[in-house]
């Protein structure tokens, strides 16, 4: 009996989770108040039938069909309750708070980048040379960062090697192309 338990309450928990994960991803979209009231339906049925499986089965396939409508929409939903902030500017000692140097190529629809722990400048040439010998990037502004993950919220912010200009230059670009640097970055 006690497995027929588990399976029932990882069935309900799984189901908790992709709900949780859509919710995440449509906020993040600015998209939550056009989903609420669904959303908020199906979290009261599984919380007022919270040991049916067969509720909980119902509920995971109607937020299955929703995000298969947000995929056809062209959605990447993989990304979850994942996210990406600029957090102002930091230096060599944020090292210490666990950042770590990146070089980024912002092309207009493209992300090109290289992380590592050499200088900024040594990976932004590293970067270029790769590029190069690749002969399929586009033209990008490279921008200089340091990167951290904080739970699911990946956190860039600008490097000293980065000119207050180019650092505008890449907000603008951030909040133009949000989702697009997320899915690039999302495996650092």
């Amino acid at each position: 009996m006690p497995s027929f338990f588990n399976r029932l309450a990882e069935s309900i928990s799984s189901t908790w989770r992709l709900l949780s994960d859509t919710t995440n991803f449509l906020s993040r979209m600015k998209m939550l108040e056009k989903y609420d009231a669904e959303l908020r339906g199906w979290r009261e049925r599984l919380s007022r039938n919270r040991t049916s499986q067969q509720v909980a089965r119902e509920v995971r396939e109607e937020v299955v069909a929703l995000r298969k409508a947000l995929r056809a929409q062209g959605y990447d939903l993989r990304l979850g309750s994942k996210d990406v902030i600029i957090e102002g500017w930091r230096n060599d000692d944020s090292m210490a708070e666990g950042f770590r140097r990146i070089v980024l190529g912002c092309a207009e629809d493209d992300v090109y980048y290289l992380a590592g722990d050499s200088n900024h400048i040594d990976l932004a040439e590293y970067l270029d040379s790769q590029c190069r010998s690749r002969r399929r990037c586009k033209p990008y502004s490279l921008h200089c960062l340091w990167y951290r993950w904080r739970s699911d919220v990946l956190v860039l912010s600008g490097a000293a090697s980065e000119t207050a200009e180019q650092f505008e230059d890449f907000r603008a670009w951030f909040a133009r192309n949000k989702e697009l640097l997320l899915r690039k970055l999302s495996s650092l």
